[in-house]
């Protein structure tokens, strides 16, 4: 089972931080998370909501500031906004990057083009499947994911008709049934984010493929490896 950090240690540290990619890093995880917008010139920056209002207590949107100037707000310890070239170089794990908003298509594609080295380590997801469908057809073979809230009927076909095996889905509505019958279907299930001992045990009696979590430590401790 894959440990996932999710937005890095980001239940110890400031979230989307490199501090906290590299104490997910140092935890000895194999994957981490981050969450992906685009600046006004064009960047891939790392951070989650579109705003600045709840990271850095300022009001300013993301898309209207360059990648520069993130780099100097203060999102938590004294941290900038990373772009996503940054983390990359730094951190030399696998990263699920999530895409906050379509616009950021483009440039993935771009940067997996330019660095084909970095298609085995990027694995981008996203609520919007058909922008992960248009990630994985323009860039063979880049294995991505669709992300889910809840649970259709029909769950299977949303990742093939995205292109892709993974399923990446809130940990409250999985359970082993689930799990069995997605494998049987050959796809894969990542959860996200069990960050109790007891949310966490139940997703490991689950036998789900990978668990995402604010606590990765939590994580590595459950399965016997911290």
């Amino acid at each position: 089972m894959q440990v996932i950090a999710h937005r890095g240690q980001s239940g110890l540290f400031p979230e989307n931080t490199l501090a906290a990619f590299h104490a997910a890093a140092n935890l000895g995880v194999d994957m981490v998370e981050c969450d992906v917008h685009v600046s006004r010139d064009g960047a891939l920056v790392v951070i989650h909501d579109p705003t600045l209002i709840r990271d850095g207590g300022l009001p300013l949107q993301v898309i209207n500031l360059t990648a520069e100037e993130l780099a100097q707000c203060d999102v938590g310890g004294g941290a900038g906004v990373p772009t996503l070239s940054a983390l990359l170089e730094e951190i030399q794990l696998p990263v699920a990057v999530e895409i906050k908003i379509v616009h950021a298509v483009h440039g993935l594609v771009q940067l997996l083009r330019d660095r084909p080295d970095l298609i085995n380590r990027v694995v981008p997801i996203s609520f919007f499947h058909a922008a992960i469908k248009t990630l994985v057809d323009q860039v063979p073979g880049l294995e991505g994911g669709v992300l889910l809230a809840g649970a259709p009927i029909h769950l299977a076909s949303l990742a093939y008709d995205a292109h892709v095996r993974l399923l990446s889905l809130h940990h409250q509505m999985v359970n082993r049934q689930l799990v069995d019958a997605m494998h049987e279907q050959q796809l894969t299930v990542s959860v996200w984010t069990p960050n109790t001992p007891e949310e966490i045990e139940t997703m490991i009696q689950a036998s789900v493929d990978a668990i995402a979590s604010d606590r990765p430590d939590l994580v590595l401790k459950a399965v016997g490896r911290l």
